[in-house]
């Protein structure tokens, strides 16, 4: 089977839920003092529109298989963040990756690395100086990942309970 990546539709809506409720009950068993379980789908289908209609958003999937019983097994979401108002901060234009997921039964195919590619392409298409992802600690596997694809650590975040 041959994988693509393109652009989600709407039409996705139920493929992206499957995949985000995934990555979510990864983090709420990794982290359950940050993640917790909520009622409703795992992201709103307006939220969704809005990632697609926004001319500096969009979420990408992977598909599996014929264009006529093509599955969707993986998705990336892409944001803009907003520049930085500090005065001295040097002018950059940066996309998030703000999610990554493949379904887990399609690991190790390098799919990750096809959402990832297209990322990169559609932020460079955007005029982005820069991609910038979170990875939470607990999640050494991914960050193994995007280190083998080149990204590196730029600030470290800490947290403590007050």
């Amino acid at each position: 089977m041959s994988t693509e990546v393109r652009q989600a539709t709407l039409r996705d809506y139920q493929a992206l839920c499957a995949l985000f409720e995934e990555l979510d009950e990864f983090h709420r068993a990794a982290r359950p003092n940050f993640f917790r379980r909520f009622d409703g789908p795992a992201r709103t289908w307006e939220q969704v529109g809005k990632w697609l209609a926004g001319p500096d958003s969009t979420v990408l999937v992977a598909e599996d298989g014929a264009e006529d019983e093509a599955d969707v097994i993986g998705l990336a979401v892409l944001l803009p963040r907003p520049p930085s108002p500090f005065a001295g901060a040097a002018s950059r234009k940066v996309v998030v990756l703000d999610n990554l997921v493949v379904r887990a039964d399609r690991r190790d195919r390098r799919i990750g690395r096809k959402l990832v590619a297209a990322s990169m392409e559609w932020a460079r298409g955007q005029g982005a100086s820069h991609v910038e992802l979170g990875v939470h600690a607990v999640n050494r596997h991914a960050l193994r990942f995007y280190e083998r694809l080149g990204f590196g650590v730029s600030v470290h975040w800490l947290s403590r309970a007050a």
